[in-house]
């Protein structure tokens, strides 16, 4: 069935005309409803507010869909599928949004989207969200304020486990080409991604970049000292900071017991890098396999570990030194007394948290003095330990654990 040149008229005035409708299958149980050519369009407004070139339900339940039906809390979305949507900011719409954000912004502006998948949507799960080419720009002409919005590709397919929290498991989300820029400054990531759950997992990004200081010119003015700050000890001044990191873990049953194997990293530019290893031999409680833990990952709390080995390191890259200094600015003490200062608050760590932890601050505040710029530990795990007896008892299952440094 196609239905052709419709024309809906509502309460408030706005006019609504669809260029066709199509109904795919049985009237009664549709396999899908496609709409052509849709226009919004508001009174006294030239242009239509909202232009949307094809919209797909699928599996809708009706030919004539009711909006609240197909958006009801308890109601699963089979698909949707969205081409070419272009919204304007102008008239009763940019009012209702400003309205709802709760200020008193001028708000105009435009967002236009190329493509937007969705399947398989409800309380639980999540099929496939697909979303391409997205544009926006903001100009609030209250405050001055205006920025861009750019986003070349979201997806987020087989996430599964929303109703279980802490069950959660994913088969593979990616974002690529995020920016947010505005008058001299921006805000980009070149990729992320993420897969699996909170044991077994690859996530990261990379091209991370933030202007922060021209960032802080459009926070408020009682907060800017404090950002100033931050941008002092991450940036050195400089304003700009590059970001990139990656986390994965692997289980491996290639050996016995099977182990859980992780590595990953945290870079931030002119401040420093965190890395990490870590294996763990692991048995799972009862016959569980390594399928079921992915499927219910607090299995993972209760297996025994045989000993194993966890390795964290951190390079710096002028981070803690420029701490040290700030400290000092801020207490108005030179740079060597708040390191002197920083050594015996250390020392004092040995009777609250045990000496390995007195060692580590210890170490920490080297840095923070230039007398080093690395440091690594290495950290012996007893067999058998557990993940439930560290989280019962952090402190005396940490005086189980074998630590040593490596200071460079």
């Amino acid at each position: 069935m196609v239905a052709e040149h419709i024309v809906i008229r509502l309460a408030q005035g706005d006019v609504v005309t669809i260029e066709a409708y199509q109904v795919q299958g049985d009237y009664d149980q549709p396999d899908s409803v496609s709409f052509y050519g849709i226009h919004i369009i508001e009174p006294d407004v030239r242009d239509p507010v909202l232009s949307l070139s094809e919209m797909t339900l699928a599996r809708p339940g009706a030919a004539v869909p009711l909006l609240s039906s197909v958006l009801a809390h308890d109601a699963p979305l089979h698909g949707l599928q969205l081409r070419e949507l272009s919204v304007w900011l102008d008239g009763t719409l940019a009012k209702q949004w400003t309205e709802e954000w709760g200020n008193d912004a001028a708000l105009t502006g435009s967002l236009t989207l190329q493509a937007l998948v969705l399947e398989e949507m409800s309380d639980a799960a999540l099929g496939r969200f697909e979303l391409q080419g997205l544009k926006a720009e903001f100009n609030d002409l209250a405050s001055g304020f205006s920025a861009s919005l750019g986003l070349d590709e979201l997806s987020i397919r087989g996430l599964e486990g929303l109703d279980r929290p802490g069950q959660e498991q994913l088969a593979w989300a990616e974002v690529n080409g995020f920016s947010l820029t505005g008058d001299r400054w921006s805000v980009l990531l070149e990729r992320a991604w993420a897969s699996g759950n909170l044991y077994v997992s690859d996530m990261g990004f990379q091209g991370a970049a933030l202007d922060m200081g021209a960032l802080i010119g459009l926070a408020p003015p009682q907060e800017r000292r404090d950002l100033q700050a931050v941008n002092n000890v991450l940036t050195g001044g400089s304003g700009r900071l590059n970001a990139a990191g990656r986390s994965v873990s692997e289980w491996h049953e290639d050996t016995q017991p099977p182990q859980l194997k992780a590595e990953g990293f945290l870079q931030l530019s002119e401040a420093g890098e965190v890395s990490y290893q870590m294996a763990l031999p692991v048995t799972l409680p009862g016959r569980a396999t390594i399928e079921q833990a992915m499927q219910h990952p607090a299995l993972f709390e209760t297996a025994r570990l045989h000993g194993g080995n966890v390795t964290l390191a951190y390079k710096d890259a002028g981070l803690l030194p420029r701490l040290a200094t700030e400290l000092a600015t801020q207490e108005g003490i030179s740079t060597s007394q708040m390191v002197a200062q920083g050594w015996a608050q250390a020392r004092q760590f040995e009777r609250l948290a045990g000496p390995q932890v007195a060692k580590l601050m210890v170490a920490l505040v080297d840095i923070m003095g230039g007398h080093a710029q690395s440091l690594t530990t290495h950290i012996a795990l007893p067999d058998p330990f557990t993940l439930e007896q560290f989280m019962m008892d952090p402190l005396g299952s940490s005086q189980r654990l074998r630590v040593t440094f490596e200071l460079k």
